[in-house]
């Protein structure tokens, strides 16, 4: 997934994590992400080349009932709506009329929305230290323990208790940026949001409903 991120880019150089502080860090992501139960929010992504050259922009809504379910929802430049409905991943790209939908445990294993939908700690998967203020974010960075995730580094900006924004850096140099705005975090959700049923006439690839 790939934001509008002005002030809030990480600098080139940055600060060196003691032991200390990485306790202090995990504890404080772990706070910040056990507070994203039923969450709402609008999100600007941006991914960026290797050079920090912006590559596209998107923009949405994101909603997210734990355990297991979300409603990730595209709507510029291009409208795409991604569905985890608790056992299935439904992916529905409006503009080609097309679904794919496959298992969850299949379709996100690696995936970093994960991250946001995790109630356990998560220092067994990555090992966490600080980065540390950075404008208005408190940084902390995010090192995967195994080599299946697509990023090699994962970083989390949190304000007060709250996770704000993200920054997912690949192999390649290239670099997704999502920033949260309008967040409210205890939402009593429609059943209906985490629910996907194909449009008539769309075609629709995989095994699934």
């Amino acid at each position: 997934m790939k934001i509008l991120v002005k002030t809030l880019l990480l600098p080139g150089i940055l600060l060196l994590a003691l032991p200390g502080w990485a306790d202090d860090a995990g504890q404080r992501l772990n706070v910040a992400l056990k507070q994203m139960d039923n969450l709402s929010t609008e999100f600007k992504q941006t991914l960026l080349d290797e050079d920090k050259n912006v590559v596209q922009q998107s923009s949405g809504t994101l909603d997210l009932q734990r355990p297991g379910k979300f409603a990730w929802h595209y709507t510029e430049p291009f409208e795409q709506r991604i569905i985890a409905d608790g056992s299935e991943l439904w992916i529905y790209d409006v503009e080609l009329d097309q679904v794919t939908v496959k298992p969850m445990d299949e379709g996100l294993a690696n995936a970093p929305i994960m991250i946001l939908m995790k109630q356990a700690d998560i220092s067994e998967q990555f090992e966490i230290s600080e980065v540390g203020q950075r404008k208005f974010l408190y940084w902390v960075e995010l090192l995967p323990h195994s080599g299946d995730l697509e990023y090699t580094h994962i970083y989390i900006g949190i304000d007060g208790d709250s996770v704000r924004a993200m920054e997912l850096q690949d192999q390649f140099g290239q670099s997704t940026q999502i920033v949260f705005e309008n967040l409210r975090t205890g939402v009593v959700h429609d059943p209906a949001t985490f629910r996907f049923v194909p449009p008539p006439g769309v075609d629709v690839y995989g095994v699934g409903g």
